[in-house]
């Protein structure tokens, strides 16, 4: 049995769709389902309903993913022992908080081709939470995160970038600067259960605003800056994230020099990318980017 097939499965109940699948690995859609029919055959089970569309996975299917999962980990595991320390070389899987993954994605990887070519990497985006959660549970093998609340005990983090924070609004609202902007117009917050809406929750919660004060909750930052570009009211995020997309109408002011947001590169403390997290960090750009 070849670990290559049980890696395709995992990868198809992982992300519930097999044309996502094959994209993601570089497959055609007829030559992954070729893959896990021949594997159904070898194991002499049906590991799909395909009498129901999506497909999906049949009970000894779930059984035999959970099983795969530990096993494709340990085939990682003897892989690491052979290869040259400091250096990536094989698989990973990496996440990034979706409210940063726009601008430090690309960087990393153009930085990947050009400095780990014998590294593959797969990708996805979710919240820091959710993220934390996937490297903790072996799901993901290091996240880029916003650290607001620290990491769990059993994850190792390095911080890679810290960006300010900065109110933004168009510039005919600054007259009264910003008390004028926390006593008359509308606040647009982006959701504060995540990294990024928690630093600007405990940063609001500091000013006395009006009983009658409105503030939206959206959880788009570009949605956000049109509301702001609108002249709906203001918002407070962080720099680069307003800089992306303001337009020329709208002007900043800066917040409390100890709001910053910190994104931080998890890793499993005793985990493969353990010896490796150097050279992982620097393809987010040297190891260490501060704004």
């Amino acid at each position: 049995m070849q670990t290559r097939s049980l890696r395709s499965l995992v990868h198809v109940a992982r992300i519930g769709s097999f044309a996502k699948t094959a994209e993601q690995l570089n497959m055609t859609l007829s030559a992954l389902s070729m893959q896990i029919k021949a594997l159904e055959s070898e194991l002499g089970v049906a590991l799909f309903d395909r009498s129901v569309r999506p497909p999906r996975l049949t009970p000894i299917g779930r059984s035999i993913v959970n099983e795969a999962i530990p096993l494709l980990h340990r085939e990682e595991s003897l892989l690491e022992i052979c290869r040259p320390t400091g250096s990536l070389v094989g698989r990973f899987r990496i996440g990034f908080v979706t409210t940063a993954a726009v601008r430090l994605l690309p960087a990393f990887v153009r930085n990947a081709q050009e400095k780990a070519p014998l590294a593959a990497f797969e990708f996805e985006t979710g919240l820091s939470r959710v993220l934390q959660k996937k490297v903790a549970n072996g799901q993901i093998d290091a996240a880029v995160v916003t650290d607001a609340d620290g990491l769990p005990e059993t994850l190792s983090g390095r911080i890679i970038r810290e960006e300010p924070f900065v109110y933004a609004a168009r510039e005919d609202f600054l007259g009264d600067g910003l008390s004028g902007l926390l006593q008359r117009q509308t606040f647009f917050h982006f959701m504060p259960d995540t990294g990024i809406g928690k630093l600007i929750a405990a940063e609001m919660a500091v000013h006395d605003r009006p009983r009658n004060a409105r503030t939206v909750m959206l959880d788009n930052l570009e949605a956000i800056m049109e509301c702001v570009t609108a002249g709906l009211g203001f918002t407070l995020l962080p720099e680069p994230d307003v800089q992306r997309y303001r337009s020329r109408a709208v002007k900043t002011l800066p917040s409390p020099e100890h709001l910053r947001r910190k994104l931080v590169l998890a890793t499993v403390s005793d985990g493969i990318l353990a010896s490796r997290e150097t050279a992982l960090a620097d393809l987010l750009g040297a190891g260490g980017l501060h704004d």
